[in-house]
């Protein structure tokens, strides 16, 4: 669990340490630290967290968990096809490479699984990114300061997270119902959309600048996030509207503002008696420290599929077992040998009695085929043929490896056979692929790798496992000719 955590916003930092309480928090210790006009300028904010983490010697450095607002970072929604948890990294990669403006090495990212859906041919991931720039900084400035950067959460996530360990959200299936949770601090208004405790969208406007403009702005916010969020949302009807604030302020929003929302219920929370509790310093509220609560709750128990900007999401390591493999390899040909070589001793008599049958025999055939050189070369041909050992698994595999992977075309059946002529290995495959220009891809590779490609007609038929691919071709290729001292 990190010593410290830290709201990273524009004009100031809001640094605490604290615990879980129940289903509260308790901030042990709190203190604002404001930026300087100059933001490439941190020598002040590292002096005071320099004081703040307390001396610090050698390894032993404080760990920091740093929250994001809404204003650092973009949300990206992206559908999938229904794939594995496993296979996810790889592809919310790629399709970052498409949906990102900017390049894909200029930002960090992350993403949060959404729930699956029951019975959908899709699923859907939140990527989310911040600029380098901004996560360079952050960690200078802490390794300046002597401490260590552990996390880089986001503080939608962070609010989903404190909401539901207070027992304010619970998980839910229903994808039409969606809550919303208003964080109402005094600098700005954050709005998250959720479904249960996942986070669909969030949205950052700004702050009232009187008391009695506070629901006017309040509903001016909610209608631009439910605008900017329709894409994510698809089709919803808002169940509950949940204001976080004190009481002064949420009080001042009438069940009026409802109408406009789907009739939703409205929930007033006050942070100060249902999420946070403890020392706050001079100017901090707890409305100011929610998304910091989450952030701790985040850390000692993870409820919400959230992200760390700095730790993200990455495929399963692949073990490598080919050093257990060979030695039981090893192992299975020793006890094979020790079995093997009696018996073999006591065959070795009588397969040199036939190899000298067989010898003579040939010599026989060879004398009569002398009366033709056709006769010979046909003769040496068969020998060639009869001689050739073809490894149909090793075929396989060498196939495999110069094939294209499964994205654009897959085998669904094999043939083998050996054409006595001239002892050529022949294979029959049949594949489907996404279009004809994937099977023309395929013919070139096959051509490239050394193997006979004879002609082909595509057809228009789909995969009944796989309706996506909906090119059927069969394929009959001839092995490429085996090197000398190479076996085929």
């Amino acid at each position: 669990m990190s010593d410290i955590f830290i709201e990273w916003d524009r004009d100031r930092l809001v640094v605490a340490r604290g615990r879980t309480d129940g289903n509260r928090v308790e901030i042990t210790e709190s203190r604002i630290i404001d930026r300087p006009a100059d933001a490439a300028d941190m020598l002040s904010v590292v002096d005071q967290l320099k004081q703040f983490g307390g001396s610090t010697l050698g390894k032993n450095r404080p760990q920091v968990t740093v929250v994001f607002p809404r204003q650092f970072v973009t949300i990206h929604r992206i559908q999938l096809p229904q794939v594995t948890d496993a296979e996810l990294p790889d592809m919310v990669r790629m399709q970052a490479t498409m949906r990102l403006t900017v390049p894909l090495e200029s930002v960090s990212m992350d993403f949060a699984p959404l729930p699956v859906i029951v019975g959908s041919m899709t699923r859907d991931v939140l990527l989310v990114t911040a600029p380098n720039d901004q996560v360079t900084q952050a960690r200078r400035t802490l390794s300046e300061a002597g401490l260590e950067h552990k996390e880089l959460r986001v503080s939608a996530f962070c609010l989903a997270q404190a909401a539901a360990q207070a027992g304010i959200l619970t998980a839910s299936t229903n994808a039409s119902l969606v809550d919303v949770i208003v964080l109402m601090r005094r600098d700005f208004i954050e709005v998250t959309f959720l479904r249960g405790t996942a986070v669909l969208y969030s949205h950052s406007g700004s702050s009232w600048s009187s008391a009695d403009a506070i629901e006017r702005t309040l509903r001016s916010e909610l209608t631009r996030a439910r605008m900017s969020a329709a894409e994510s949302l698809g089709d919803h009807k808002i169940r509950r509207i949940l204001l976080i604030g004190s009481t002064d302020t949420t009080s001042a929003v009438s069940d009026q503002l409802a109408l406009r929302f789907d009739s939703a219920s409205i929930e007033r929370i006050d942070p100060a008696t249902a999420l946070v509790h403890g020392k706050l310093a001079e100017g901090v509220t707890a409305t100011d420290v929610v998304a910091l609560a989450g952030a701790i709750r985040g850390d000692a128990k993870a409820t919400v599929a959230a992200v760390d900007l700095i730790n993200p999401r990455k495929p399963p390591e692949k073990k490598d077992y080919r050093r257990i493999a060979t030695l039981g390899g090893t192992l299975v040909a020793l006890l094979l040998f020790a079995a093997v070589y009696f018996w073999r001793q006591g065959q070795i008599t009588e397969l040199t009695e036939q190899k000298n049958m067989l010898l003579a025999s040939n010599g026989a055939i060879r004398q009569k085929l002398t009366a033709g050189e056709s006769e010979l070369n046909q003769a040496g041909r068969i020998g060639e043929w009869a001689d050739r050992d073809i490894e149909w698994l090793d075929e396989v595999v060498r196939l495999q490896a110069v094939l294209p992977s499964t994205d654009r075309f897959f085998v669904d059946n094999f043939q083998f056979s050996t054409v006595q002529k001239n002892g050529t290995g022949i294979i029959k495959l049949e594949g489907y692929a996404k279009s004809t220009a994937d099977i023309e891809e395929v013919g070139r590779v096959l051509s490239e790798a050394g193997y006979g490609v004879k002609a082909y007609s595509p057809v228009s038929i789909s995969a009944s496992a796989a309706p996506e691919y909906t090119i059927r071709v069969n394929l009959e290729l001839s092995l490429p000719e085996a090197k000398e001292g190479q076996s085929s």
